[in-house]
């Protein structure tokens, strides 16, 4: 038991700093995000929401490690770690006589010493004798393995390598720095429009709490920088607009803004910005020989060296010009955060009126920020809201399955409906590792490429573009979950034989628990590009999608997914009774039945899952559209007289 507590305290180490390792920075944003990087953590760059999804992902991950090399420490010295003489420090190996049957549970016979949550990925042989409950993994081992990936004690490069690739690969599935880069650079293409576009900049009635100075100075350095032929005028003229706009508004907190708790964390970022929007002006009123309370004349004919050498104009353009980018990444964040959000029309506009005008032109500047849905660019994933669907109907499936039909199969193998507890944690668990793993990596891959602007619609792409995408798909995702299963099997097999070592059967099992063992996550593969063919035929608004009543839909959908993956749960239970049979032998009235039992349960999984998925985005189409209707009749009925 003591070698137990100290695997779960290991892991707890993993996670208690794992989220300090997530926060480090691993992107390169060039130019946009050198000038910000030591100010802008990874959990600053996205909604905390979206962070704490790739949070999970990659501590995740990191245990998944963890548990493997502490399953597998013999492994370490091969890539290039530590030497450990204790613990589970050899490969799991047949028995002496070399048998190769494989038995994943669903073999008959009556086994009272075997771990039945563990069953269905087992590749036993003939158990060994009863001893007492041991892990098999050092205390010192697990300890050790978890200081040395939370880098309290030394590591090594691959380990080192995949860490980074590792945390690297959570922040690009979470749009880290990503998602604002491509705000940032949106925002960059749109004109403030503050001003006419004439040479002089007029002080309007209303000035958008813009301080007068400042519209004055924006008119004194347009006119210097016309005057001096700066290359770049109609660029320096829209990030003057946008410096003095954007710092009055937000810098120094003239529109008021929302959630004050979350902004406290940017006051760094502002006051960094801030500062090197003060130099600016200071460079930009000695290059333009500005003074406060001067004529409004042209002002005088300048040398490129009257301020002194590096004050150019193009180098004053070329500052302007980055401290722009920066003050639209400083608004895309704040939008990200909820800051900045849309403010509903009130009655107390003639109270606030500079107010209004100001909120109402930034809102018009971050239009498709704020109304994602409305951009033609928006293409929202559904990655959480499916792999939550997923989740919750698996468990409640596989927990029917096992209380009623279950019971049934277990008998058929074992000759006994054995213990109810025992058949749920095995049903729950195998249909974890078979189906939701699969679908976590379809819906992760399918989120990066949505993000990258990579990702082809299934409903819409030719075939020639889509069929390469869905092997792709299908590969990835059976591998991950083929990967995973198989190394518990071998783990599970390890811990039967207390570990002995022998290399030269150590190829004769792994073939035989891959023959065994790989072909059930491809169900899962299969499920999960149903789904995401349904998340595209959706945002496609498929036909199919748009039936009356809306429930019909989805039965058909379900129903569809039903029959495929009945198929495939039949045809992946034959080749997995196949991998127990030599070629002369031919399956028995067991296999056959195992086959119906496979093929009712894939088909009852597929079914809730596609079904549930369709209710919910349809539900949320039609109250989207309730919504918009309600909104419409109100703006549109007449407002009643005095009379009435």
């Amino acid at each position: 038991m003591s070698n137990l507590v100290a695997l779960l305290l290991g892991a707890a180490i993993v996670l208690f700093y794992s989220y300090e390792r997530f926060n480090r920075v691993t992107y390169e944003g060039g130019r946009q995000l050198e000038r910000l990087v030591n100010l802008l953590s990874p959990d600053k760059l996205r909604s905390r929401r979206i962070v704490m999804h790739a949070y999970a992902f990659y501590a995740l991950t990191l245990l998944l490690i963890y548990f493997f090399l502490c399953a597998y420490a013999k492994l370490l010295p091969q890539l290039g770690g530590p030497d450990f003489a204790v613990g589970a420090s050899q490969l799991p190996v047949l028995p002496a006589d070399g048998s190769t049957d494989v038995s994943t549970g669903f073999t008959p016979g009556n086994d009272n010493a075997a771990i039945p949550w563990t069953q269905p990925l087992s590749s036993a042989a003939a158990p060994v004798a009863s001893r007492s409950f041991d892990i098999g993994i050092d205390a010192r081992v697990s300890l050790t393995i978890a200081l040395i990936m939370v880098g309290l004690a030394p590591t090594f490069p691959i380990l080192r390598s995949f860490e980074s690739w590792m945390r690297s690969a959570a922040h690009r599935l979470a749009g880290i720095p990503t998602r604002v880069l491509g705000a940032g650079e949106d925002l960059r293409r749109r004109d403030l429009a503050i001003t006419p576009a004439t040479p002089n900049v007029t002080i309007p009635d209303n000035p958008l709490l813009i301080p007068r100075i400042n519209w004055q100075r924006m008119d004194h350095y347009i006119k210097a920088a016309a005057e001096n032929r700066l290359s770049e005028a109609v660029d320096f003229r829209r990030d003057l607009e946008l410096i003095f706009a954007v710092s009055a508004w937000i810098l120094d907190r003239r529109l008021k803004l929302a959630n004050a708790p979350v902004r406290e964390r940017f006051d760094q970022l502002e006051e960094e910005l801030r500062k090197r929007r003060d130099q600016l002006i200071v460079e930009l009123d000695d290059r333009s020989a500005y003074r406060s309370g001067a004529a409004k004349g042209p002002p005088p004919r300048t040398g490129s060296g009257a301020a002194g050498p590096g004050a150019s104009w193009d180098r004053l353009a070329s500052d302007a010009d980055d401290l722009a980018d920066d003050l639209c990444i400083l608004l895309a964040l704040y939008v990200e955060h909820e800051i900045i959000l849309t403010s509903p029309t009130g009655p107390d506009e003639a109270t606030t009126h500079q107010q209004t005008l100001a909120r109402k032109k930034l809102e018009e500047f971050l239009v498709d920020l704020l109304h994602p849905q409305a951009a033609m660019s928006y293409k929202r994933s559904y990655a959480t809201m499916t792999s939550l669907w997923v989740l919750g109907v698996v468990f409640f499936v596989s927990l029917f399955w096992s209380l009623l039909p279950g019971r049934f199969e277990h008998e058929l193998v074992w000759d006994g409906p054995g213990n109810a507890y025992s058949r749920t944690l095995s049903f729950t668990f195998y249909a974890f590792n078979n189906y939701c793993i699969p679908m976590i990596v379809t819906l992760a891959l399918r989120d990066a490429a949505m993000q990258s602007y990579r990702w082809q619609n299934m409903w819409q792409a030719y075939w020639t573009s889509r069929l390469p995408q869905a092997v792709l798909l299908v590969f990835i995702s059976w591998a991950v979950a083929a990967v995973f299963v198989v190394g518990l099997t071998l783990w599970k097999n390890g811990f039967d034989t207390n570990w002995a070592a022998s290399d030269q059967s150590l190829g004769i099992l792994l073939r035989s628990s891959f023959e065994y063992n790989a072909p059930t996550p491809f169900r899962g593969a299969v499920l999960a590009l149903i789904v995401v063919i349904l998340l595209d035929a959706w945002r496609a608004r498929a036909r199919s999608l748009a039936l009356q009543p809306t429930f019909l839909s989805s039965v058909i959908w379900a129903a569809c997914s039903a029959v495929i993956m009945a198929l495939c749960g039949g045809m992946t239970r034959y080749l997995t009774s196949r991998a127990t049979k030599s070629a002369a032998q031919s399956l028995d009235a067991i296999d056959r039945g195992l086959i119906v039992y496979s093929s009712l349960f894939s088909a009852l999984v597929g079914f809730f899952v596609v079904f549930c998925i369709a209710e919910v985005l349809l539900n949320q189409r039609s109250g989207t559209e309730r919504a918009r209707g309600t909104k419409t009749s109100s703006r549109a009925a007449p407002k009643p007289t005095p009379a009435e």
